[in-house]
């Protein structure tokens, strides 16, 4: 009985992880033709910026990366922050976001379809996870 809950548990798990992958790809993809393009997820880049770019200066400071849920600000800020001066311009941004749909994009089509999302999202750690767009 302990098996078959535990199997129940895990596939209950499983399909949760799947429809929350694909809720994800399909907010990004906004001409709902089942994959992401460049221009698309570049868009959501963008427009994530915008969102915790708090007072509209068109820089990340360190202060409004750490009030982002599941971000870790250290490793988002040594990856993202090309000039290490301590705050990420948009230029830059815009930078890591087109680095990490060409590190998901395996085939280089120019667009990420579910089985590339899912894959890119089941890494392990990275601080490009705010461009997984969760």
């Amino acid at each position: 009985m302990k098996k078959i809950f535990a199997i129940v548990t895990v596939i209950l798990i499983s399909a949760a992880f799947a429809f929350a992958v694909e809720d994800s790809l399909l907010k990004l993809d906004k001409n709902k033709d089942g994959k992401v393009s460049r221009q698309e997820y570049m868009n959501a880049a963008t427009g994530m910026f915008n969102k915790y770019d708090a007072n509209g200066d068109g820089i990340l400071t360190r202060e409004e990366i750490q009030s982002i849920d599941k971000i870790d600000a250290e490793k988002f800020m040594a990856e993202v922050d090309a000039d290490k001066d301590g705050k990420i311009l948009k230029k830059e941004f815009e930078q890591a976001a087109k680095k990490r749909f060409s590190a998901i994009d395996k085939n280089k089509n120019g667009f990420i379809d579910r089985k590339e999302w899912e894959a890119g999202r089941s890494e392990l750690y990275s601080p490009f996870s705010l461009f997984t767009f969760e």
